[in-house]
């Protein structure tokens, strides 16, 4: 950039600071382009960067009365464009991460192929078959059908565990040792 179009940048943004509206387009046409170009830079051609480009524009006309005078108008602006491309990134990274743990979460759900589903079934139905043989304690204490223990506790805690290791063995006696 050469320094005519750089002093003609500042000016502007001096003339706005000052209140002078007809530096907006002065602004609008000489700073658009540089802060488009800087933006595409740093997050790529499009829609993102003309997005970004905007919302610099946006900050450096709200923020223009804070703009000192004795610094370069440029030199502001980039300030406020690299800000608002580390934003947009952060912004990118965060919506990944949303959208990975979302589709994480559809694999899990609903995707299940044909095979992953019948091998579901089968162990259902293993699993019911050695729910089945256990007594009608053993199941209350499991939690596995409704009915009340009068155990509680230690007791109940005990009782569990000997439920498990009873289930434990049907499965290993049903299916063999996994």
């Amino acid at each position: 950039m050469d320094a005519a179009r750089r002093k003609a940048i500042h000016h502007a943004m001096v003339r706005l600071a000052d209140g002078d509206r007809t530096a907006f387009d002065v602004l609008l046409d000489d700073l658009w382009p540089v802060i488009l170009s800087f933006s595409e830079r740093g997050v790529g051609r499009g829609a993102d960067a003309e997005d970004v480009a905007q919302e610099v524009f946006y900050k450096v006309c709200a923020r223009i009365a804070e703009f000192d005078r004795s610094r370069d108008g440029l030199s502001w602006a980039f300030g406020i464009a690299s800000y608002e491309i580390m934003t947009h990134r952060r912004r990118l990274q965060r919506r990944r991460e949303v959208l990975d743990e979302a589709s994480v979460a559809r694999q899990l759900d609903g995707a299940a192929s044909q095979e992953e589903q019948l091998l579901s079934r089968e162990i259902a139905l293993a699993f019911e078959q050695a729910v089945g043989s256990l007594t009608e304690e053993d199941r209350v204490s499991l939690g596995l059908v409704d009915g009340t223990s009068d155990a509680a506790g230690a007791t109940l805690r005990k009782r569990k565990q000997r439920a498990l290791d009873r289930l434990r063995g049907i499965w290993r006696h049903i299916h063999g040792e996994p």
